[in-house]
This record gives structure tokens, sequence and C-alpha cells, in this order.
């Protein structure tokens, strides 16, 4: 298996509200879109990635589906 850091984009979700993000690598840190939080790549958990992007929305969509 590929680790998550060789690919193009990772599906990580916000520390402070759990909004999961498709983050596009490499990326030190990202702006959470539903409470505006920074958020540290080094210091968020993973959920998935891809090197195609329609996928790793795919998958950001699943998890933020799975939470409601």
């Amino acid at each position: 298996m590929i680790p998550l850091s060789m690919k193009r984009y990772v599906v990580a979700l916000c520390h402070n509200c759990g909004e999961p993000r498709v983050v596009r690598m490499p990326a030190r840190s990202f702006l959470c879109f539903r409470c505006g939080c920074r958020n540290s790549v080094s210091k968020v958990k993973f959920v998935g990635a891809s090197d195609d992007i329609d996928e790793a929305t795919y998958i950001a969509k699943r998890v933020r589906l799975a939470r409601h």
C-alpha cells in the first residue's frame, strides 16, 4: 500500500469540528470551510487518499454523509 503522503489528494478531518476536507498535497495547512479553523496537516486525522480529485471528493462526501 502506498503511504498517504505519496498521494496527490488526501481527505482530512478538521480537528475542531470533524468536517472532511480534500487537501491537495504537499500542503502544510488548510482552512475548514465549516468552522473557519486553520488546521495543520501534520496534526489532523486522514480518512482517505487518492491521485484522482473525483475519487477524493467522493470519499469526503461519503464521510460527511456517514457523520449525519
